[in-house]
């Protein structure tokens, strides 16, 4: 009981910091000192945590996706692709609202940390003409990016849960997929029917279809090695980048693409995030969270429920509720029901995650109120939760 209250504490304190207006990066890696020193680490145990997590290959792999994706989205913005894609999107679909969902839809079938950073500014000229408020671009960009994450069978953390539970990775996102389709609908009648209907006018499918390729072929080299091929999102981050970076070298300005994507507090951002999520592996803090739930003897639902949900809350990552959570409750996830409550239930927690980088970065990139962004996520969510809690327990 003991290590809950421990974690509850450090938690606590970072939300009680980023409330207080506290730069994120710098309330996650305090909270996790306060986290390692509530579970006995002595501080050179602190520092070797952290060495152990700023020079570990799944750090520095994430640094140089994260590097590459902003000098991407810079080049982009320099060559003027965006503003291309969005007149792409706009001559592909009736009305101008699409496209807010759209875009991140597609960033989203990528599997990459972070990809709303891209989706970010490809929406910022529609939602302007719109007149969204910062948190409502947040919302909008978060949401939609994230409705593959349920079903699409190239994330981790749909790979995790087949492995874990002996299931084949087909069958799993068929079953998932309605999570998907809800989702969808959730933004499509919450998010995009309220706001005022524009009509693109002079709509041109040939001309759409043309600049919609000539504009987004780096994002499909990216999707190619790294998904068809199967490649480290690595090389296909950094492909999609030089295939792009090549043919405009002359029209970009690489001081300025270099320092866009090195920004010091998205660096240390990083860090942090990963030190927390090294220290919860240090203690052990992690792995007493389930324990502590069946030992009070909970419902199964409950417990299913519960212990993915904490678990992605702290966490911020689908594949690490699927990775830590689904070894121990898999004595409790014997069909597909169970299987998809426990995903779900992880993927709420997720969503809420303070340490979401999606969340983190998109909200930083619109320089939006972190608070009033979770109460624009709050009635979506639960949405969300709820008809997919229908269609776990009427359909499957």
């Amino acid at each position: 009981m003991n290590g809950i209250l421990f974690i509850a504490a450090s938690f606590g304190l970072i939300l009680i910091l980023i409330r207080l207006k506290v730069n994120i990066g710098v309330s996650i890696f305090l909270g996790s000192i306060v986290l390692g020193a509530l579970f006995g680490l002595k501080p050179e145990g602190l520092l070797e945590a952290f060495y152990s997590s700023s020079t570990s290959w799944s750090t520095l792999r994430l640094i140089i996706i994260i590097a590459t994706i902003m000098a991407l989205a810079e080049v982009f913005s320099q060559t003027g692709y965006l503003k291309l894609m969005e007149e792409a999107v706009r001559n592909l679909f009736p009305d101008e609202r699409y496209s807010l969902a759209a875009l991140p839809a597609l960033i989203g079938l990528m599997p990459m940390p972070a990809g709303a950073l891209v989706s970010a500014p490809m929406i910022e000229g529609v939602s302007e003409k719109l007149s969204l408020s910062p948190e409502r671009k947040t919302l909008t960009n978060y949401w939609f990016r994230h409705i593959w994450e349920h079903s699409w069978p190239m994330y981790q953390a749909i790979i995790i849960t087949s492995v874990i539970l002996g299931v084949s990775v087909g069958t799993l996102s068929a079953h998932l997929f309605a999570m998907t389709v809800i989702m969808a609908l959730v933004g499509y009648f919450h998010i995009l029917m309220p706001l005022k209907s524009v009509k693109t006018e002079g709509r041109d499918l040939r001309k759409g279809s043309i600049l919609f390729l000539r504009t987004t072929y780096p994002i499909f080299i990216i999707i190619l090695i790294s998904v068809v091929l199967g490649y480290d999102m690595v090389y296909g981050a950094i492909a999609g980048l030089l295939s792009v970076l090549i043919p405009s070298a002359k029209r970009i300005t690489g001081k300025a693409v270099a320092k866009y994507a090195l920004q010091p507090k998205i660096i240390f951002l990083l860090f942090a995030v990963m030190y927390f999520k090294e220290v919860l592996e240090v203690t052990g803090a992690i792995k007493t969270l389930p324990k502590a739930i069946l030992s009070v003897h909970f419902p199964v639902a409950a417990v299913v429920m519960i212990t993915p949900f904490v678990v992605g809350l702290i966490t911020g990552m689908s594949f690490a509720y699927a990775g830590m959570t689904f070894p121990i409750l898999s004595p409790f996830l014997v069909d597909y029901k169970w299987i998809a409550l426990a995903y779900l239930s992880g993927y709420m927690g997720m969503l809420f995650s303070p340490v979401h980088l999606c969340l983190i970065f998109s909200a930083e990139y619109y320089r939006a109120d972190l608070g009033r962004v979770y109460r624009e996520l709050l009635i979506p969510s639960l949405l969300l939760f709820f008809a997919g809690l229908a269609y776990i327990f009427l359909v499957l």
